[in-house]
């Protein structure tokens, strides 16, 4: 609760005391910093014979004034101005404000509520007279300058570091300080990428973590975190340069990682955990808005399987009617009310998968994968070229339509065109990336590959196998109606 200044006996209001300790930067975070300002401003304090409450001690620690950080601290400061005549004591003067637009703002306060500054370093001055003020104003000048040119030169020495390929920041998973690698959390990482350009999805991956890795989430001792995995985190974690050895930099950004990671500058001096053309794969199968992501953790054919009246995905369902678990569960066309083609389709799901499951072992049978080429990244990169280059097109033309540059048609050709180049250079992209999904898998052995499907690999691995293999799934209707199965119902077609 804010205790207001008090009333002497003579009738005066007592000046209430007020101490403000800030440091832009705590590397350490042990508070040394402002714990050595706390000490030269309480023996201002004794010499000038002001007693300091033990609540009227302000801090915010790790806080720049020039950045547009919140400082809690000096907000409550404010508010305890506001109840009195107040003096006001600072190491510097630039620990209070740094910017001329917050002294202005205190000044304001002058009018009502009487101010005196103390400081450490550099004197004091009463913001009630113009001469006050005027030594103010000039000191914030200085040193909203000095923070100017502060600024400036982080950002080249950031850039240069970045040139010169050096670790930036603290400790990341799968690297300690400096960038050394951490061999347990690397192995983490390795298998994170390994499941994903494998075909999984980020949710998969992250119930995988919590449920069977057995390794914390990042910060998870820290007491900032719950400790569990979120797959924003593996997400960060998986589009991130330095896992492939990259130095990424992109100073627009103030925190955080872009969508699909930050713009890369060159190679690292630190190990890499993957390769570079793997981290290419991974940016460019999250930036496909076709990619498949895992639909069903449950269902195996939920969205994979279609429907051969109108197209539409099938989605799994439960007949809780049925004698036996063979008749319960099916995939079904989901009717939509206003489309009168969708619906009225149903097939038994353990026929079904059945099915699948004899055609996908029999194709991994007689299945070869090429051996991998130092062409092989070549071609991701080259491919994600074309889909930058054909997005910035995209951007161009809408631009230039906005501004009545180009009419309808020519948007129109246009952007279809570059939507084309786009999707060439994905298929371009998924060829590679399909490889790699059945990279590991016994192909070949037909006994070891139905060991695998029925005891070994979970829902999303299998659905990650039909991604890969499977062109179409299409399922066709029962002349006689219901969900009874018959093989000649399926039309399944591999890619080549």
């Amino acid at each position: 609760m804010l205790s207001r200044a008090t009333t002497s006996s003579t009738g005066t209001i007592t000046e209430q005391v007020l101490v403000y300790l800030r440091i832009s930067e705590d590397r350490t975070g042990e508070e040394a910093g402002v714990e050595r300002q706390r000490d030269d401003c309480l023996a201002l304090c004794a010499r000038l014979g002001l007693d300091v409450a033990k609540g009227d001690v302000f801090m915010d620690n790790d806080t720049s004034a020039y950045l547009d950080k919140k400082r809690p601290d000096f907000a409550r400061m404010l508010a305890r101005i506001k109840l009195g005549p107040s003096r006001v004591v600072v190491w510097h003067v630039d620990r209070l404000y740094r910017r001329p637009r917050e002294l202005e703002d205190l000044i304001d306060l002058v009018e009502t509520h009487p101010i005196r500054i103390e400081a450490v370093m550099g004197g004091a001055f009463d913001l009630n007279t113009h001469e006050g003020r005027l030594m103010a104003r000039q000191l914030v000048a200085m040193a909203a300058y000095e923070s100017g040119h502060k600024a400036d030169r982080i950002r080249r020495a950031n850039r240069q570091k970045a040139e010169r390929g050096d670790w930036h920041g603290a400790a990341k998973f799968g690297y300690g300080t400096g960038g050394a690698l951490i061999p347990e959390q690397a192995a983490v990482v390795r298998e994170m990428a390994d499941r994903f350009l494998a075909g999984q999805s980020l949710r998969s991956i992250t119930a995988w973590l919590n449920e069977e890795s057995g390794f914390p989430a990042p910060q998870a001792g820290t007491g900032k975190t719950l400790g569990v995995w979120h797959a924003t985190t593996v997400k960060s974690i998986l589009v991130s340069a330095r896992i492939s050895g990259q130095r990424a930099y992109e100073p627009g950004r103030k925190r955080g990682d872009a969508p699909n990671g930050r713009e890369i500058l060159g190679p690292g001096n630190w190990r890499a955990i993957i390769t570079p053309e793997e981290t290419t794969r991974i940016r460019a199968m999250l930036s496909n808005p076709d990619r498949r992501v895992g639909a069903s953790s449950i269902n195996l054919l939920s969205a994979i399987a279609t429907c051969g009246k109108c197209g539409s995905g099938l989605v799994s369902g439960k007949n809780t009617h049925g004698p036996s678990d063979a008749k319960r569960h099916y995939y079904r066309c989901m009717p939509v009310p206003g489309h009168p083609e969708r619906g009225g389709l149903s097939v038994s799901a353990s026929g079904l998968e059945a099915v699948v499951r004899e055609a996908v072992i029999s194709r991994l049978a007689v299945t070869t994968l090429p051996a991998d080429t130092p062409e092989t990244g070549g071609a991701v990169a080259e491919a994600m070229g074309r889909i930058m280059a054909a997005r910035e097109r995209m951007e161009d033309l809408a631009r230039d339509y906005g501004a009545g540059m180009l009419t309808r048609g020519e948007y129109h050709a246009g952007r279809v065109a570059a939507q084309s180049a786009v999707h060439d250079a994905e298929l371009a992209v998924g060829r590679v990336n399909r490889g790699s999904t059945l990279k590991g898998l016994p192909i070949g052995d037909v006994a070891a590959l139905r060991r695998a499907w029925d005891h070994e690999w979970n829902v999303p691995q299998k659905r990650a196998i039909l991604t890969a293999l499977i062109d179409s799934l299409v399922v066709q209707p029962y002349a006689n109606g219901g969900s009874r199965f018959r093989p000649e119902r399926v039309q399944l077609t591999f890619k080549a």
